[in-house]
Order: structure tokens, then C-alpha cells, then sequence
């Protein structure tokens, strides 16, 4: 199964210490970068505060290092092209809480145990 990563989630786990690649591959999920949320972390990481932006350079790096695979999402907007995919079906990993309702198959942080939680309508 896939699942696409929001740079909401990459952000907070990155922040968290959470291993969220090899905790979605341990689940039997493959992680995808979309190309848009790639650009959207460039951009965010202009405009934020020296630990965020510290936390998005490590993601890169952790993306580089570990070839995750990318992909074009297509639609005007970042969360419109993963809604459009969520509902086809494809597991969205995000913290924005209008991608998370509008989509049945989501993989969220849980704040108590900072893990990884797969929550399905």
C-alpha cells in the first residue's frame, strides 16, 4: 500500500524524532514524496524559524538517503491533489485537519505514544 506524505506530517515528525519511514515501511506501507509537497517544504523553509527549518533540511537529507520514491499529484492545490488521491484510496499521511476529514485512509501522529497511527472511515 501507499502513502503519501503531507509536509505537515514530515515537519512534526521530523521535530519528534519520529523514524516515520521505517514505521510506515514496518506496517507494509511505501512512502511517497509528492513533487508538490517537496516544493511546498522549499518554500516553507524560507519563511520559518531555525529549528523547523533544520527539521526540513534533515528530511531531505533522510529522503535522499533512503531513495523515497516521488511523484507528480497534479490539481491547483498541494491538499486538493491529496484529497483527489485519498479518495482513490491511496493513504495519506497528514495533520491538516481538512485533509483529514476529507479523506478515508489516513496515517496520523498519536501525541500520547508519539507514534504512528493508521485510521481508516
Amino acid at each position: 500500500m501507499e502513502v503519501l506524505l503531507d509536509s505537515s506530517f514530515i515537519i512534526s515528525c521530523m521535530r519528534k524524532n519520529i523514524d516515520f519511514i521505517n514505521d510506515l515501511k514496518d506496517q507494509g506501507f511505501t512512502p511517497i514524496l509528492p513533487r508538490e509537497v517537496m516544493e511546498e517544504l522549499k518554500d516553507l523553509r524560507l519563511n520559518v524559524p531555525h529549528d523547523e527549518r533544520t527539521a526540513i533540511d534533515l528530511a531531505f537529507q533522510l529522503f535522499e538517503s533512503r531513495k523515497i520514491k516521488k511523484m507528480k499529484l497534479g490539481g491547483t492545490s498541494v491538499d486538493e491533489g491529496l484529497i483527489a488521491k485519498g479518495k482513490q484510496g491511496i493513504y495519506i499521511a497528514t495533520l491538516d485537519r481538512a485533509v483529514k476529514r476529507a479523506v478515508p485512509n489516513k496515517i496520523v501522529i498519536s501525541e500520547a505514544k508519539n507514534t504512528l497511527i493508521t485510521e481508516r472511515d
